[in-house]
């Protein structure tokens, strides 16, 4: 098992790597349709601007965790994933690990699918993830997780 991040990988290897990752989070576009122009448009942008960035393990080809980082005046997770083979091995943890250090909090920003909150349950739990706030900006209900507080008009 290999680590890497995104924005420090060669030339050579980086469009092979975003092919990967992209081919790897595509489940995306049930919950958001728009998430093809995002990832070209808005993520891959943000890491060469220094604002975000990809970290991800590799067995062999096999991506078997990643995590989409947003670092700029919000500490957010954007996609986290933990491939099917590789659940319930300690994977989530590391990752997880990896991202706080690199957002410098342990309670980043992050939205989950109502329909999801059972798979995050334990990572939730074990890391006393605050629930701030809901959300149906999307295409289902999100909760919406650590959240700074902003006073509503």
């Amino acid at each position: 098992m290999e680590k890497y991040i995104l924005s420090q990988m060669s030339d050579k290897n980086f469009s092979k790597a975003v092919a990967a990752i992209y081919i790897q989070t595509a489940y995306n576009h049930d919950q958001y349709p728009g998430y093809l122009k995002w990832f070209y448009t808005v993520n891959l942008p943000r890491i060469f601007k220094g604002k975000g960035d990809i970290i991800f393990y590799l067995d062999g080809l096999e991506v078997v965790s990643l995590s989409t980082l947003k670092n700029s005046d919000e500490k957010k997770i954007c996609t986290l994933l933990i491939n099917e083979d590789y659940r319930k091995k300690g994977y989530s943890k590391q990752i997880l690990e990896d991202s706080f250090e690199y957002l410098g909090t342990e309670t980043p920003l992050i939205t989950i699918p109502t329909k999801r909150l059972d798979e995050f349950s334990k990572i939730i739990d074990a890391y006393h993830w605050k629930e701030t706030d809901r959300t149906d900006e999307y295409y289902s209900e999100e909760v919406i997780f650590n959240a700074p507080k902003v006073l509503k008009k």
